[in-house]
């Protein structure tokens, strides 16, 4: 297992400890100038991660993260920040641009197939004003929060700690603490909940 790093920029800040080597496959990208990266100690990555980085962004990585296949492009200006044993199980997306932010606690649990992304990619304009009306916005997961498989986080989306997101799930808002949120567009089907890893 390799990680490859690819800096065509300049001014770059690389911060992953190489006592760490071992545990980290997959490609980096890092195509603009005044970047920093950091990723923790005991983190894990698979030879299919592929991260594009653009210029004046921030990546930072907690420790014992396991990125696993992690799909990530960071745009300029963007920041990602991902907490302490966060997991991610096979392919996760997530889209990074016009200079917003995702933001991950710890201790989540996020399943394949999930898409964050701040941003609609195209403008909806109104006919009357001709302003734009889906604004960029950042995502936020907090701690302890269980996202399953093949939901999306649309921009915009605002998940509170210890939350769960059904499979399939499409957030465009807010999601309270303590809560499951499925369908789509998803609506809270349970609250004071929480969750755990194993099988009680």
């Amino acid at each position: 297992m390799q990680l490859n790093i690819f800096d065509k920029g300049e001014n770059n800040v690389i911060d992953i400890d190489t006592r760490d080597q071992q545990n980290h496959a997959g490609r980096i990208f890092i195509n603009g100038n005044n970047n920093y990266i950091r990723i923790g100690r005991g983190c894990v990555s698979d030879k299919d991660m592929y991260i594009v980085i653009e210029s004046n962004c921030r990546f930072d990585v907690g420790e014992d993260v396991r990125l696993s296949m992690a799909n990530i492009y960071i745009g300029a200006s963007s920041v990602l920040r991902i907490g302490d044993r966060t997991g991610f199980t096979g392919l996760v997306h997530l889209n990074l641009v016009e200079a917003k932010a995702i933001e991950i606690g710890t201790d989540c649990s996020i399943a394949s197939g999930v898409w964050m992304t701040t941003s609609d990619f195209h403008s909806i304009i109104s006919l009357e004003s001709g302003a734009r009306l889906n604004a960029a916005k950042p995502v936020h997961v907090g701690n302890h929060v269980w996202i399953a498989n093949q939901a999306s986080l649309l921009k915009g989306s605002m998940i509170g700690d210890n939350a769960i997101i059904g499979a399939h799930a499409v957030v465009t808002g807010t999601v309270p603490a303590h809560c499951v949120a499925a369908g789509n567009p998803a609506r809270i089907v349970r609250d004071n909940v929480t969750w755990r890893a194993d099988l009680i």
